[in-house]
C-alpha cells in the first residue's frame, strides 16, 4: 500500500478520475500535460471525458511491454483545446531507443557485449517523452510561423539513487529538441513540461536552467559501485536552448513542493519555456500545507487525487521573438 494514510475508497479509480477531471475542467486550460496515466484508463475514461470537454489529445505509453497486464502500464498524455489549436505535428521519444542508438552507433559497442549490455541495462528505464507542434486555430497562412508552439511532455526516471540516468535523459531530450527545432529553421516557441523527478539542487535543474553542469556536481561524479559511467565529460553536458522555469520567473522561486507525500515533500515538476519567444504572465500558487492537511495526512487525499500538485500558468507568445524584459 503506497499511501497507507489515505482512505481506501478515495484511492479507487472511479473516485480519483472524477476528482482529477473536475480539477482540470475547473482550470479550463488550453493545453494539458499529464504523466503517470495508465494506458487502459486513458482509453476507457480520460480521452472520452477530455474530448467531451472540448479537447483533442495524444498518448504515449512507457516502453515496458512485459510489466503486468496489457493496459496497466502508464505513460504521458497531452491534450489541447480544439477551438484554440490545431495539431500540426506529433512525435514521441523513447529513451530506451536513444540509449540503444548511443551505445551501438555513438560508442560503436555491440549491444550484447559486456560493456554494451551494462550500459543499456543502466539506461533502459522505459521512460518516454511526447512532442507536438500546435498551431493557433485562427492563424492565417501568412503568419503561421508566428502562431505555432512546440510542447514537450515527459516523465523521467524516478529512482532517487540514479541522478546520472536522469541527467542523461534530460541531456538527450534537449538534444532531440534542438535537432527538431533547428530542422524547422524557425523561431519556434518551446515548452518542456513534466515530472523530472529532480529537485532544484540537482544537475538536471542546472542543465535546464543554466545550459551547463558544474564538473564538481555530485550528480556527475557517481561512485563506481553504482554501475558504469553513462555521462560524457561535464564540459560536453550542454545545450543551446535559453530556458526559464515558469514558476521561478513569475514568483521569484520554485514552489515549496509539487509532490507531497508522507515520504517526500519537494519540487519534482516544472514547466520550462524558451525565453526569447515566450513570456509567462502568471503562475498559480500551490495549496498551503494547511489546505492539504485539512483533507488528510498528505497527498493523495479526498480533495486532491494525485500526489503531485497541478502547475498552472498563462503564457504569451512573443511576436517576432523579442526577448522579454
Amino acid at each position: 500500500q503506497q499511501y497507507p494514510y489515505a482512505d481506501l475508497w478515495s484511492l479507487s479509480w472511479d473516485f480519483r478520475f472524477q476528482n482529477i477531471i473536475r480539477e482540470i475542467i475547473d482550470v479550463a486550460p488550453d493545453i494539458v500535460c499529464l504523466q503517470e496515466v495508465q494506458a487502459d484508463h486513458y482509453e476507457s475514461h480520460l480521452y472520452n471525458a477530455m474530448h467531451d470537454a472540448g479537447y483533442e489529445g495524444v498518448y504515449k505509453q512507457k516502453t515496458r511491454q512485459a510489466m503486468g497486464l496489457t493496459g496497466k502500464v502508464d505513460g504521458c498524455a497531452l491534450f489541447w483545446r480544439r477551438t484554440k489549436f490545431h495539431l500540426s505535428e506529433s512525435y514521441s521519444i523513447e529513451f530506451n531507443e536513444l540509449a540503444q542508438r548511443q551505445v551501438t552507433q555513438g560508442m560503436g559497442l555491440h549491444a550484447r557485449s559486456e560493456e554494451g549490455a551494462n550500459l543499456l541495462n543502466k539506461l533502459s528505464k522505459d521512460n518516454v517523452a511526447q512532442l507536438v507542434v500546435l498551431e493557433l486555430a485562427q492563424a492565417t497562412r501568412n503568419d503561421r510561423l508566428n502562431n505555432q508552439v512546440c510542447i514537450a511532455n515527459t516523465h523521467l526516471y524516478s529512482n532517487k539513487d540514479c541522478p546520472d540516468v536522469k541527467l542523461w535523459q534530460t541531456l538527450h531530450l534537449l538534444q532531440e529538441l534542438e535537432t527538431f527545432v533547428m530542422a524547422r529553421g524557425t523561431n519556434l516557441p518551446l515548452m518542456i513540461c513534466g515530472d523530472f523527478n529532480s529537485t532544484p539542487d540537482s544537475a538536471v535543474y542546472d542543465l535546464l536552467s543554466r545550459q551547463t553542469v558544474h564538473p564538481g556536481h555530485p550528480d556527475v561524479n557517481i561512485p563506481e559501485e553504482h554501475g558504469p559511467n553513462v555521462l560524457p565529460d561535464a564540459m560536453n553536458i550542454t545545450h543551446s536552448h535559453m530556458l526559464g522555469s515558469v514558476y521561478n520567473a513569475v514568483l521569484g522561486e520554485e514552489p515549496r513542493y509539487t509532490n507531497y507525500t508522507s515520504q517526500f515533500r519537494g519540487v519534482l515538476d516544472y514547466m520550462w519555456y524558451t525565453t526569447q519567444n515566450l513570456r509567462p504572465l502568471s503562475a498559480a500558487t500551490v495549496p498551503d500545507e494547511g489546505v492539504i492537511l485539512r483533507h488528510g495526512e498528505a497527498l493523495p487525499n479526498t480533495q486532491y487525487s494525485s500526489d503531485h500538485i497541478m502547475q498552472i500558468s498563462d503564457m504569451q507568445i512573443v511576436s517576432g521573438g523579442v526577448r522579454p524584459p
